[in-house]
């Protein structure tokens, strides 16, 4: 039995029939976007919960910023800005922070050449 006659319309059966189909893909429609939503809500909420325990942990840590660290402090003085705790230095900059993109490539070819003594590493390196 088709859905749909073409004849002389659609029997009283088929429209149940249909009605029911309809009504069963409307239900299971609703069930999957209420999942959906109770998913992205979760979803929100840890996301909220984790905001909160960060900033948490950071206002109770003593040391709030990475170069009023001791050690790190120390690494200043002995190799990033030689003598004195001097943050921000080019040096500094270019060995500790985050290359993305196009300048990995640039970046892996000059650490894999050999350094000669008493070379400034990164001379060549345009910023």
């Amino acid at each position: 039995m088709t859905l749909f006659s073409e004849s002389g319309g659609i029997t009283r059966r088929q429209f149940f029939k249909g009605s029911g189909i309809l009504l069963v893909s409307a239900v299971i429609t609703g069930i999957f976007a209420k999942i959906g939503f109770d998913a992205s809500a979760a979803s929100d909420e840890y996301i909220n919960k984790r905001i909160a325990a960060m900033y948490t942990l950071d206002e109770k840590m003593t040391l709030r910023k990475s170069h009023l660290n001791p050690e790190i402090a120390q690494i200043y003085k002995d190799f990033l800005s030689p003598g004195e705790v001097k943050p921000l230095t080019e040096k500094s900059e270019r060995l500790l922070h985050t290359k993305y993109g196009k300048d990995i490539p640039a970046l892996i070819e000059e650490l894999k050449k050999p350094h000669e003594p008493g070379a400034q590493p990164g001379a060549n390196h345009a910023a």
